[in-house]
């Protein structure tokens, strides 16, 4: 397990990303935003903020069961967990409540059945949050997975609780 201090955040996972973002590894999930490509694959669409859009793995919609969906903000410069300040609160409430609503509409899923969250470390550094069925474990470990009702939570008592804190998750 990796104990992340902010320092090391500064001096060795931000560097990392930003040569990441650099890179054009991004260029991909810029181009599903913008409407350029994947629309097929888009569940609900809202503005300002967030979109969902089934895993790849789920794409063909087999068994709601096995349901995964992602919200993805369309603001730019949320990399990680560690970007997120109160100020992102009601886009993330916004995340949350759009993308349930969306589920119950599409798949007839109540809100309860629904595990919302964020990985830290997220598969790629554009600020996103996944919706599973609580059956399906998939990407929620504890080392990995932190709800989006903690993270708000989080944020409502310190606005930069995730830029000074340390985190632990595995590589």
């Amino acid at each position: 397990l990796v104990h992340e201090t902010p320092a090391m955040y500064e001096t060795v996972v931000k560097p990392y990303i930003q040569i990441i973002v650099d890179s054009g590894s991004l260029d991909w999930i810029i181009n599903v935003i913008e409407l350029k490509k994947e629309t097929e694959r888009l569940l609900w669409r809202s503005h300002p903020s967030p979109l969902n859009v089934p895993r790849k793995e789920w794409l063909n919609h087999p068994s709601v069961e096995d349901l995964y969906c992602l919200a993805i903000t369309k603001l730019k410069g949320i990399a990680s967990l560690r970007d997120l300040r109160s100020e992102h609160i009601p886009m993330l409430k916004a995340m949350n409540e759009e993308g349930l609503r969306a589920i119950k509409t599409i798949y007839g899923v109540e809100s309860d059945q629904i595990r919302v969250f964020v990985h830290y470390q997220p598969q790629f550094y554009h600020f996103h949050v996944h919706f599973t069925r609580l059956q399906n474990e998939v990407g929620s470990s504890c080392e990995r997975g932190h709800l989006l009702f903690d993270v708000l939570q989080n944020l409502e008592m310190d606005d930069e609780y995730y830029s000074k804190r340390t985190i632990v998750y595995k590589l």
